[in-house]
């Protein structure tokens, strides 16, 4: 079983509020009351984002957490996933990026929002996501103000390029780690690049990201043939190396088709290159409800995934449990996903290694490494929680 690797650190005590007819008290300090080993922990987890993989990564993270502690789940409105056993909390967010922004931009949202954690009274608080969100620093300082432990998750510790939003949330989120009880990274790749945000090494702690392919293998169908294709599936960006995988798919040449799937945006000039190479391109520019996800998985021979930048992804999980070996730039923690699953690196930006790369995967075994499931994560993040709240 995956553990959490312990640069152990050890803050303020528990806390509990002083009587406030309103909630709105600070926590006294106190020494911890419960037994060594004591699995009766209250945790708070905020997730200010909820959407595509982020969303999935978080009903399975829960639903198994529920099982151990008291969670009390923070999620927008239009959250519908499973929480399994955890209590939900919902405030108000846009359904679309430009609507939430006001909203997440209010410090009136993350006041009332954290006026109800402080009147709940948690042992631990985990920002999951969202800690280069303008409410992020706001959490940051009312926890270690009120005393109570937080725990942030960094999912993308180096920030991806070309984005002027990436660039306020880095900012951000130098004001609001720094505060933090621990931070939880996926890879240890990842500890200087969190040391150069101002994070002490011993406050940081690796959980690696798990699986959450059962959601897209449960659509699984008897009957669809392997095809000669090679699957790329994920939000279309452009630091995820597009413009290297359409001109692998020419040198390519059509012998295996290369499908693209999923929701974002193409250049105007790599649309029109794959528009007229209907033999080797196969388009689906859109957000693809699970079924077909499994279905393209099931007909793909290699999965594909030529980033130019990249922290961590769930890809090359879902690809090993379908049984599609992977291949990968080598880049941030594909440089430890990638071989776990028994997949092929490559060097980014290289149309031709990325092409050969796809041939040599073709009939490759991939291991799918059931350890990396929640039931098992789940008690990492258990001794991460009892960690920072028994200090």
């Amino acid at each position: 079983m995956w553990t959490v690797s312990h640069h152990a650190t050890r803050l303020a005590g528990g806390r509990f509020p002083i009587d406030d007819p309103n909630g709105l008290s600070r926590r006294s300090r106190r020494e911890p009351t419960k037994a060594e080993g004591s699995r009766n922990l209250s945790v708070a987890i905020i997730a200010l984002s909820v959407r595509w993989a982020m969303g999935h990564y978080l009903e399975a993270l829960v639903t198994q957490l529920s099982q151990r502690v008291s969670v009390h789940l923070y999620v927008p409105r239009q959250f519908s996933g499973d929480a399994g056993g955890a209590t939900v909390h919902r405030f108000a967010t846009g359904m679309t990026r430009a609507k939430a922004l006001p909203r997440l931009a209010n410090p009136h949202g993350a006041y009332r929002l954290w006026k109800s954690i402080r009147r709940l009274g948690p042992d631990v608080v985990h920002l999951f996501n969202g800690e280069g969100y303008p409410w992020a620093p706001l959490i940051a300082f009312w926890a270690a103000r009120d005393g109570i432990p937080l725990v942030v998750t960094v999912h993308d510790p180096a920030l991806h390029p070309g984005s002027v939003v990436e660039v306020v949330n880095g900012w951000l989120r130098r004001l609001a780690l720094p505060r933090a009880s621990a931070i939880h990274v996926h890879s240890a790749r990842f500890l200087e690049c969190m040391e150069r945000l101002g994070v002490p090494q011993e406050r940081i702690h690796v959980v690696p990201h798990g699986s959450f392919a059962h959601r897209f293998i449960i659509h699984a169908k008897d009957g669809i043939p392997r095809e000669p294709i090679a699957l790329f599936f994920g939000r279309l960006a452009r630091y995820k190396g597009l413009e290297t995988l359409v001109k692998a798919g020419l040198l390519l040449g059509g012998g295996l088709k290369v499908a693209i799937a999923g929701p974002g945006r193409l250049s105007r000039r790599l649309k029109n290159r794959v528009a007229r190479h209907p033999e080797v391109f196969e388009l689906h520019n859109r957000y693809l409800p699970e079924s077909e996800v499994a279905q393209l998985f099931q007909r793909a021979s290699v999965c594909v995934l030529p980033y130019q930048q990249a922290t961590q992804s769930s890809i090359p999980l879902v690809a090993a449990a379908f049984g599609v070996p992977v291949v990968a730039s080598a880049v941030g923690a594909f440089a430890d996903d990638v071989p776990r699953v028994n997949g092929i690196l490559v060097t980014p930006e290289d149309p031709g290694e990325l092409a050969r790369g796809i041939k040599s995967a073709l009939g490759r075994l991939p291991y799918y490494p059931t350890e990396l499931e929640f039931d098992h994560l789940a008690e990492a993040f258990f001794d991460l929680y009892e960690g920072v709240a028994g200090g």
